[in-house]
């Protein structure tokens, strides 16, 4: 039977995805560089992930072509809030920790991506020992008394990245998502994958989620650490893949 369908094309479970994929690897690299250039492409796809989610989450809301063209200058917690408080009476709070975690990778990707030269002032201890090659190590700062020494989500410095870090961006935009549409929204991970997963109106008896096998696998096998709660990952094998 050939019949016409309409698929709606979505990129944030391919992109999720992948960033756990170079995570994946950034663990199993031997090599600290590599393993470093892997920890920032998969926190990069973080955060490439985080926007992704949140201008699937706008297509819930009906309005003109023009005034979605202004929805893209927004920035991504923005677009959140604007969702948010579009369906609910509730807005983001600035200092929810789960905020405040999005906030701090979101400065860390920008801070990445476009770089500025900043000069900084260092304490450096140089050796040069007889027989040996001169050496300059940076001496690092004691933490200064009586101030609140609050941690950073990542380091300052993305040179020094490992996997860890790439699992920390993983956890704190899954925990996001998480809050974001069980409490603050309330709609539930079967309404929530209708924006984030590509979708399709061709299904009879399945859910009209579309993806590929090896997507949902990646999820699957990482969600002792991530906790997916706001899209459904499970009894997948009952939904028609892409």
């Amino acid at each position: 039977m050939i019949r016409n369908v309409t698929v709606r094309h979505n990129n944030f479970l391919p992109i999720f995805s992948d960033a756990i994929v170079l995570y994946e690897a950034a663990v199993d690299c031997g090599n600290e560089v590599l393993q470093n250039a892997l920890a920032k492409a998969s926190i990069l796809s973080v955060n490439y992930a985080i926007e992704a989610a949140a201008n699937s989450f706008l297509e819930s809301i009906e309005v003109t072509e023009k005034l979605k063209k202004k929805f893209d200058k927004f920035s991504t917690l923005d677009k959140f809030d604007f969702v948010l408080q579009w369906h609910t009476d509730n807005q983001l709070m600035l200092g929810d920790r789960h905020v405040q975690n999005v906030d701090n990778l979101i400065s860390n990707r920008n801070a990445m991506v476009h770089p500025k030269v900043t000069p900084k002032i260092v304490q450096v201890n140089t050796s040069n020992n007889p027989g040996e090659q001169i050496k300059h190590s940076v001496i690092k700062p004691e933490p200064k008394k009586g101030r609140s020494q609050k941690p950073k989500l990542l380091g300052d410095d993305p040179e020094l990245y490992t996997n860890r870090d790439a699992k920390e961006a993983l956890i704190v935009m899954t925990s996001f998502l998480n809050v974001f549409v069980e409490q603050w929204w309330g709609i539930g991970h079967e309404a929530a994958e209708q924006f984030l997963f590509q979708t399709w109106d061709g299904s009879i008896n399945a859910r009209s989620v579309m993806f590929r096998e090896h997507q949902i696998q990646t999820l699957i096998r990482n969600n002792e650490f991530l906790k997916i709660r706001f899209m459904g990952i499970y009894g997948m094998e009952e939904t028609v893949g892409h």
